[in-house]
Order: structure tokens, then sequence, then C-alpha cells
């Protein structure tokens, strides 16, 4: 018995009569919609973002005469969209085919971008720019197309790029706020009551002792959960009352008690507990087929639907071919290869069977984005450090093609270990030695120009060596023709005076050119050229004071090189990056110039960056997970800003047993 409920599934317009709990938001997003070219939807992993797209906004304008095109990736965004608008063979340009549409139909067009983060996590440059370079020709063209893409509010700041090309972007942006406790209330009741289910002893009872349990501590309740749980509710009391047969025309009465609050497992956890409960008989009946199985081949498998950062990852299914479908995304590929072919395919249908996964078409993928947090809060550390390489490595790539700069030793040696693991493209293979090449051609650069820079200190140093024997014989000469006359003698003392004069005068100026030469080295990051500059200016000095600043340079100097070599050590671990900007700050407050304060700034923005992506994955997981599978994630976030006043918060709600 399939029960009304959406379960994982997201309303589309068909569900208008019965989605209930949005209708404010709804009404504020048609507002904006009608007069905004170009919108952003926003809000946290399961808050209703597509249901309220498609159900509460396509529907609704539908009915005003619109007409509306909701657009997943797939494998490409570019593609799905000429797919979405069915466009001609020869329409290659998606502008063309919005035109061609519009002409067609006269209506204003609305289209839907749903889960648009897939652009950045998984999307190359080229799609990217293309997308882009579409959306610009729409917008410019002022066609009566309305474009609105949906995206995790954790996602938001890889839009930089677009908004610098689509300003509408930063103007007109909806953030779907979880649902509060009175919408939730209605949904459940009114739901409830479409779907002729009574709620004893009465409604306002039935979910006063439910929705503390659906909440669970937590300010809001997560709705795939909410749907899931429900959804199991309905079925059980059908098949207890009508058994297996579908009942045609209206829904039967049923009836929901409190006894029932807890039936299976707490509401708040439902989804979670559904997933256990699934991958336990999933692979009990895969075992029961093919004995001898690894008992987590169903996890592993769910695990493909995962993409590095715990997002959702649509896989392309092009068909099967001697029982192996073939897949269009190359970071699976290694998995498929160690399957069985008929293994994989009996995974498949009973994933598909069991509801975690939707196969449509050319494409497979998890039933809801919200199961992409609880899969990924059980990788392995390895995995992750796997993971977080690959993604790394994403950013690089996509950098490197915006533009051409090549990794440095510092940014390549982190990926090190992990790259014979990452079966990575011929573009990429390529990218990685060229940017090694480039680091070496650096490397080598360098120090040819330090060798040069010594060797002309040392010819500096032997002809100013040179000079001085000279003066020194002119001086003797001088002096033993003072025996010839006075006057003579009285001109050498003259020229030897000046001789002498002369000779301190360019052992001061070349004294200066090295303590010059060292600060500017010192200034560009370059120690051992200014240390070795500083110790040919200690030949040189020539009094007190001048040595005196020679050596407490040098001490200076030196101590700066240490402690900037042991900061850009601790930088390359994240669990060690906290204690490298403490470095980096120590040697700022030694040596205020423009390289230390680059490397300081540089540590601050890393921090940010890694700290931000781990509250957000820690957010997730509490969400879908629980506190025993965030507590990695939260103590890693916790090395970058141990005092960050929401991380505190967290860790506060997990050791209270949240």
């Amino acid at each position: 018995m399939q029960s009304p409920f959406k379960f994982l599934d997201a309303y589309t317009q068909a569900d208008e009569k019965h989605f209930f709990g949005r209708e404010q938001e709804s009404e504020e997003l048609i507002k904006m919609m009608i007069k905004a070219p170009l919108a952003l939807l926003y809000g946290l992993a399961g808050t209703g973002k597509t249901s309220l797209a498609r159900c509460g906004l396509a529907a609704r304008l539908e009915k005003r005469g619109w007409k509306t095109a909701c657009i997943r990736r797939g494998s490409d965004f570019n593609r799905a969209l000429l797919l979405a608008l069915q466009a001609a063979p020869e329409e290659a340009r998606p502008a063309d085919a919005i035109r061609r549409s519009l002409a067609a139909e006269k209506k204003p067009l609305l289209l839907i971008f749903d889960q648009f983060e897939d652009l950045f996590i998984l999307g190359a440059w080229e799609e990217q720019k293309q997308l882009e370079e579409t959306l610009r020709q729409v917008l410019d063209a002022r066609l009566r197309c309305h474009i609105l893409l949906v995206m995790r509010e954790e996602y938001i700041g890889r839009l930089f790029p677009f908004e610098k090309a689509l300003p509408a972007l930063s103007r007109f942006r909806f953030r779907l706020a979880p649902m509060a406790q009175a919408g939730l209330q209605d949904a459940v009741r009114l739901s409830c009551r479409h779907f002729n289910i009574k709620l004893e002893p009465s409604p306002g009872e039935w979910l006063q002792q439910f929705l503390p349990g659906l909440l669970a501590g937590k300010p809001h309740a997560r709705l795939p959960g909410l749907q899931v749980y429900l959804s199991r509710l309905y079925a059980y009391h059908y098949q207890k009352k009508h058994g297996p047969a579908e009942w045609a025309g209206q829904l039967p009465p049923l009836a929901f008690s409190p006894d029932d609050i807890g039936r299976f497992g707490a509401p708040g956890q439902a989804l979670e507990n559904f997933l256990q409960e699934q991958e336990l008989e999933l692979q009990a009946r895969l075992n029961h087929r093919f004995p001898g199985l690894p008992k987590d081949t169903i996890r592993e498998v769910l695990g493909l639907f995962v993409s590095e950062e715990g997002s959702s990852r649509p896989l392309h299914y092009s068909g099967q071919s001697g029982g192996l479908p073939a897949w269009g995304t190359e970071p699976v590929q290694p998995a498929l290869a160690e399957l069985n072919p008929a293994i994989f395919s009996a995974c498949l249908s009973l994933l598909e069977q069991g509801r975690l996964i939707r196969l449509s078409g050319q494409y497979a993928e998890l039933a809801h984005e919200s199961l992409a947090a609880l899969i990924d809060a059980h990788r392995s550390d390895e995995q992750r450090r796997l993971n977080e390489a690959r993604r790394r490595l994403h950013y690089y790539f996509l950098d490197y093609q915006r533009s051409g700069e090549l990794l440095s030793r510092q940014q390549l040696e982190p990926l090190g270990e992990f790259l014979p693991q990452l079966q990575l493209s011929p573009q990429a293979e390529k990218f990685i030695l060229d940017s090694r090449a480039h680091a070496r051609r650096l490397e080598t650069a360098e120090k040819e120009r330090q060798f040069m820079e010594v060797s002309q200190a040392r010819k500096l140093l032997k002809s100013e060596q040179k000079s001085s024997r000279r003066r020194r014989l002119a001086f003797l000469l001088a002096g033993a023709g003072a025996a010839v006359a006075i006057l003579l003698g009285l001109w050498a003392w003259n020229e030897r005076q000046q001789a002498l004069d002369a000779r301190r005068q360019a052992q001061k100026e070349t004294f200066l050119t090295h303590i010059s030469t060292a600060f500017s080295l010192k200034q560009e990051g370059r120690y051992f050229a200014s240390i070795l500059q500083l110790e040919q200016a200690g030949a040189l000095a020539a009094d007190g004071p001048a040595l005196d600043m020679q050596r407490d340079s040098l001490l200076l100097y030196q101590r700066l090189a240490e402690i900037m070599a042991e900061a850009d050590s601790l930088a390359r671990q994240d669990s060690t990056l906290a204690r490298a900007l403490l470095r980096y700050e120590e040697a700022r407050q030694l040596s205020s110039d423009p390289f230390t304060l680059y490397k300081l700034n540089q540590a601050r923005a890393e921090i940010d960056r890694k700290f931000g992506d781990y509250l957000a994955r820690a957010k997730a997981i509490l969400e879908y997970a629980g506190c025993p599978f965030a507590r990695d994630v939260l103590e890693k976030a916790r090395q970058l800003k141990q005092d960050h006043p929401e991380l505190k918060k967290l860790m506060e709600y997990c050791r209270q047993g949240g």
C-alpha cells in the first residue's frame, strides 16, 4: 500500500491541493518572482525548497497562465535546460530555444534550476561559464523569462563569479526558514484531514504529544523525516485494517492514536531509523541471493550517490551492458570495477525497492538530498581525507581553468599521498604534471638567482680588496718619496688621507647596500638570501654602531626565518592551522612587512574557509544523524576556532546529550 504522504518525494504541481504549512512563503515567493528576472531561493537541507518552488510557486503561477520548467543538472545543466525546453537539434543555444518557446506558448516562462549547488560541486569550468553566458543573454534580451535558482545556503559563497556577471542575483533573494511549530501543526493537521485520517483523542491533543518527539530538542523539525514517519504510520494502519488490497476511489478512514507515537522510534529520528533498517534488510536480502558478500556492500553502493562534500550526487545511468550499468561519472568507476555486474544490478534494484534511490530516465540518485548527510556521517576518516584531497584538487583545477595559474610546491605537497587513489582525468593529470614542472622551474630559478647574488657579492668584495691593496701600495710609494722632498711627502700624506677616506666611504656604501638588499629580500620573504647579505655586511662594518645594527638585524632575520618556516610547516595540516596562525602573528609582530602580512591573511582566510566548511557539515550531520556522528567534525572545527560562539553552542548541545 502506497501512502498518500510524499515520503521522500518533493511536492509537485499535482500536489497543490494538499500542500500545507507554506502558504505565506508561497505568496511572498510569487510576488518576488513576478518582478524578478533572476532570483535565488535558498535554505538548509530538508526545509522543503524544491516543494516550495514546484508546488507553492510553479503550480500557482501556472494557474495564472505561466509556463514552468523544473531543471535538474543530471550530468550538465546546459543539456538539461535544452531537454526541458524540448529544443530541436539545430537549436544549440539555450537562449534561442527560450525565444522559440515564448513565441510558441505566448506565456511568461519560469525556469527553476533545482539543487543549483551541483553546478559548483560537480560541474566543470566550461559548464559553469556556458550557463553563466546563457543566463546573461536571457537577461540582456529582456525576454518574458524568469529564472529561479534553488540551492542550499551553505553554498551561496560559490555564487560570487555569477554575481559579478549577473547583478540581479544579489537583489532578489528568498531564504526559506525551517517550518515553525505553527506551520508544522497546520501541515500535519490539514494533511491528515485531507487524507481522511482522524487524530485521537483530538488533533490538538495528538499534536501536543507528537511535536516534542518530532523536534527532539531542536529548534525546528526535519520535513523529510516527518513525511517518512507519517507515511510509515499510514501504511501500518492501512495494512492492519485493510490488508494488502489497494483502495479504489476515496481514501478509507483511518485513525492515529497517541500509542502510535514512537512506533518506529522517536519521530525526530525517523529518517535515520528508516535508513538503518533498510540497510540491514536490503543487505540481508542481498546476502541471501549472493552468500559471502561483505556486510557493508549496500552501504558502499549508497556511498556512490554522495559527493566528496557530503551532498547528493546524481549519476548518469545509460542502461545495462552485460548486467553492469554504465555510469558517466569518473569517481565511481573503480568501485564498479570491483563489483560483479549481477550483484551491482541487484543492489540498484533493491535500493530502488527500498525507496532509498530512484532511477529516472538516464539518471539514478538518492531519494532525497537529506540522506546524503546521513550516509556521509558513516564514512571513515581515511575516506574523508581522500575526499578532501579530491575536493581541493577539483577547486584548484577550476581556478586553473579560469586563471591559468598552476600549483605551487606548498599546494602540491598535501595532495601527494592521495594522487594515486584519485583516478585523475587526462586533463587533471596533465595539470598536476605541469604544476610539478612549474614548481621545479621556480625552485631552480630561485636557486640560480641566489647563486648569482652570492657570486656578485663575492666579486664585489674581491674587487674592493684589490682596490684596497692598490691604495696601500700607492701610500708606500708616496712614503718612500717623502725622503726626496718635504713637499712630495706632504703631498703623499694628503693622498693617503684621501685614499683612507675613499676606502671608508666605499666600505660604508657597500655595507649600506648589503643592509638595504637584505631588508628588501626580507620584505619578499626570501630569508636565506637576506641573511647571507647581512653576513657579508658584517665583514664591512667599520665601527661599533654599524656592527651593532648588523648583528641586531641578523638575529632578527634568523629568528624570523625560523618562525616562518615553522608556521609554513604547521599550515599544511588542518589540525595545526590555528597554531600556524599564532606563529604568523608572532612573525608579524617581529617584522611588519608585506610578506608576513600576506601569510597572516592567507592563514586567516584558510581558517575561515575550512571552519565554515566544517561548521556547515556539522550542522548537516546534527540535523540528520545526531551528535555521535558530528563530534569528529565539531572537534576539527574546534581546532580552528575554539572560541567561536556558534561552535561552542553546538558542542555544549552535544555535551548535554543532544
